[in-house]
């Protein structure tokens, strides 16, 4: 920033250098700038792993307790980046240091507190999907020795329109049955069950199967999953009135429809071919 300032002939440039670099020698402005680069990178992937179209319940919880663990290392840090900011940019009064590191410390462990209880309050309808613990594949094994009657109980209280003591039989054969081990979630045991036709054989584990992976994960999946709406909305949204724009916009709405119309594709170029005299003679005529 200084050698801008003392090279730029340009005085917004040089304003701009000097302001940027009097915010880089501010240590409160570098304290939070710390405190925050480090938190952030944790919010980017807990936010990329509940974006992904294909999760469950079961990834998402595993995702926030991750995220809460890290967060908790972050606030437990803070008193060694408040000193490692101190001991940079140094005070005249050591007790003016010392309570500047205290305020900043209790600060920063106060944001960290914050993101938490959000975060927490956020994902409170866990006991809404405590049923994800019955069908988490790697615990199988562990179920087959001791039944997780608890949280049976918690799911028959939570959804009553399942069968207990069936459900209770089910999950037995399928805590047995070594096949349904290799499952990688409750979206690929349902898929496994589908195509082995077994809807009937576990009814209530297809039901409570049904209920798990419709447990919305954020507010925006309707949105992120169902792409066609995605793109009515960008439609919508579009101040553009141009005829050709429109047409390709609805062209792409509804392109399951169109690939369904036979000889489309043909029938577009036999009227664009037709529909007025070109430079190039694009219909064969025979001449005889």
């Amino acid at each position: 920033m200084g050698k801008i300032e003392s090279t730029s002939k340009q005085p917004v440039a040089i304003n701009q250098a000097g302001a940027i670099r009097h915010m880089l020698e501010d240590s409160k402005f570098v304290f939070w700038l710390t405190v925050f680069h480090n938190i952030m990178p944790h919010v980017d992937v807990l936010y990329n792993q509940l974006q992904k179209t294909r999760t469950d319940a079961a990834l998402i919880r595993k995702q926030v307790n991750v995220f809460q663990q890290s967060l908790e290392k972050e606030r437990k840090r803070m008193d060694t980046v408040t000193k490692e900011i101190s001991a940079s940019y140094g005070t005249s009064r050591k007790i003016k240091r010392e309570n500047i590191h205290i305020n900043r410390t209790v600060a920063a462990r106060e944001i960290c507190d914050v993101i938490s209880n959000q975060v927490k309050e956020r994902f409170c309808f866990i006991s809404h999907y405590s049923a994800v613990s019955l069908l988490e594949a790697p615990k199988f094994q562990e179920y087959e020795k001791k039944f997780p009657s608890q949280i049976l109980d918690q799911t028959a209280d939570v959804y009553s329109m399942l069968q207990k003591d069936r459900l209770k039989t089910e999950l037995g054969v399928i805590y047995r049955i070594s096949d349904f081990r290799n499952m990688t979630g409750a979206i690929s045991l349902l898929q496994f069950i589908i195509e082995n036709n077994l809807q009937t054989t576990f009814s209530e584990t297809y039901k409570l199967l049904l209920i798990v992976v419709t447990i919305p994960m954020t507010t925006s999946e309707a949105e992120r999953c169902f792409s066609t709406l995605k793109r009515v909305k960008t439609f919508l949204r579009s101040t553009m009135s141009e005829g050709r724009l429109s047409a390709q916009a609805m062209i792409s709405i509804e392109k399951r429809m169109i690939n369904d119309i036979p000889k489309f594709n043909e029938n577009v170029i036999d009227l664009f071919a037709s529909k007025k005299d070109r430079r190039v003679d694009l219909i064969y005529r025979n001449c005889t």
